[in-house]
């Protein structure tokens, strides 16, 4: 599967750094197809630099904001309104009903050890 969806960062509740996984949160408008709910892998390009990452695309926690949270391994910056482009290529898990923060914090740091693996073996 390889698939582009593209969008401007919002800023986030936070609850992704504050799990130990800072994303770059994109609301995904209305009428675009998606893939089914899930955390993947693949890359971020942001103006013209492209990075491995790390994406959730959810409905958020009420079920009814539909939205893509990206890490980029091994960046840091700030990337509130820059334009992002995410090629989506291999679907790690399904969504799963937020368990608590240390239970998800668990998950996200499995989550991030499969994606530098994904990177590695590129």
């Amino acid at each position: 599967m390889k698939l582009t969806l593209s969008g401007r960062v919002e800023k986030g509740e936070g609850m992704a750094t504050r799990l130990g996984c800072p994303t770059a949160n994109i609301a995904i408008e209305q009428g675009v197809l998606i893939p089914a709910l899930g955390v993947y892998v693949g890359e971020a390009e942001i103006e013209g630099a492209r990075h491995n990452a790390l994406i959730c695309i959810s409905d958020g926690r009420t079920g009814y904001n539909l939205k893509m949270e990206v890490h980029l391994l091994g960046v840091k910056q700030d990337l509130i309104d820059k334009r992002i482009d995410v090629v989506l290529y291999d679907k790690l898990r399904d969504i799963i009903p937020f368990p608590g923060d240390e239970e998800m914090a668990v998950m996200i740091a499995e989550d991030m050890e499969q994606a530098r693996l994904w990177a590695q073996g590129r």
